[in-house]
């Protein structure tokens, strides 16, 4: 089997609250706590889960922005922690991240010739003529005239400054892509056309994703490998195809059923999607056993106390629950309404 691109070893970042005079830490925010993910050549492994679960901030841990409180990272096999700092720039050129927000991610006086020279220039490429050639080439790619390169970001709509993001991200030719919601800023209609450039791309050049999304319907037709993400904890991960017909875990099954979908209709307001009424957990202050228990309709006193243990229900398909039976149960009955009606 080929050897990952990117490995992640029960990765953990906490920050400390600090407070009074002497600015003394009273509290910890456990922000992302104990990920593992393996991302292998030309595969795409989407990461879901709700706004505030930590997702972003794995990403920031991944490029090197922030450091980890505890865990692994590895690059091609080798720790980022032990990466030389020739090593950790060689790096950088072959991971490329597309940023969530294209307004603020592109500096508002720089032309977009600009913007896409700087990673080349950095990288150490000087020749002018070069430079411009392989912007324009870039250009194309994400489906753009090169006179493009002469405007600024404010003249651009939002499609095409997601777009220009996807160019500055491939200008290096990189090999792994972090994506951070790249399309939740656009409308439908610009999310088919940003997912289908992101699948073409792939294929023409190789490429291998980390692709983060709080949407399970988006991810759909890109993703190879999901992982679910609660409150810093992965509790589901299994294979695209897996997820979408044998959900294990109830909050699996919330984002499955939350999803729009023609065929559902609207529901009643009578309907339970496995899901308590109240907000996510507060990083400060996680609750004990099951991160998800206190929005669980099937906890129990076992999902309160006590923190439930991976199991490999399936090959690759692993699940954090106690009641992993029940969820599956309610999710086929689920599928049977569907179908009646």
């Amino acid at each position: 089997m080929a050897e990952p691109i990117l490995k992640v070893d029960g990765l953990k970042k906490h920050y400390p609250i600090c407070k009074g005079m002497f600015n003394k830490q009273v509290a910890t925010r456990y922000v992302v706590d104990g990920v593992d993910i393996e991302v292998f050549p030309g595969e795409t492994v989407a990461l879901v889960g709700e706004s505030g679960c930590g997702k972003t901030v794995l990403l920031r841990v991944l490029l090197g922005i922030e450091d980890p409180t505890e865990g692994e990272v590895y690059y091609y096999g080798k720790n980022l922690k032990e990466m030389s700092k020739q090593e950790r720039r060689e790096i950088r050129r072959k991971v490329q991240m597309i940023f969530q927000d294209a307004a603020s991610a592109l500096h508002p006086r720089f032309s977009i010739l600009e913007s896409l020279s700087e990673p080349l220039i950095l990288g150490g490429m000087t020749d002018k003529a070069e430079i411009e050639k392989r912007v324009c080439e870039t250009l194309e790619k994400v489906g753009m005239e090169p006179s493009y390169r002469f405007r600024n970001p404010d003249s651009l709509s939002g499609g095409q400054r997601q777009r220009i993001l996807i160019a500055r991200a491939l200008v290096e030719r990189p090999e792994l892509i972090l994506a951070d919601e790249p399309i939740s800023a656009l409308d439908v209609s610009l999310q088919a056309q940003v997912l289908n450039l992101l699948m073409d791309l792939q294929e023409e050049y190789k490429l291998s994703m980390l692709f983060v999304a709080h949407d399970l319907a988006v991810v759909r037709q890109i993703a190879t490998y999901i992982l679910i993400m609660y409150a810093g904890h992965i509790l589901e991960s299994a294979p695209a195809s897996e997820i979408y017909s044998n959900a294990m875990h109830p909050y699996t099954q919330v984002l499955l059923e939350s999803a729009p979908s023609i065929s559902k209709g609207v529901r009643n307001e009578d309907f339970n999607l496995n899901l308590k009424v109240g907000d996510a957990p507060d990083p400060a202050n996680p609750p004990s056993g099951c991160v998800f228990h206190t929005r669980c309709v099937y906890a129990d006193e076992r999902c309160c106390c006590e923190v439930p243990q991976p199991v490999e229900v399936s090959p690759h398909h692993i699940v954090r629950c106690h009641k992993a039976k029940t969820a599956a149960e309610f999710a086929k009955e689920l599928k049977k309404q569907d179908a009646e009606a």
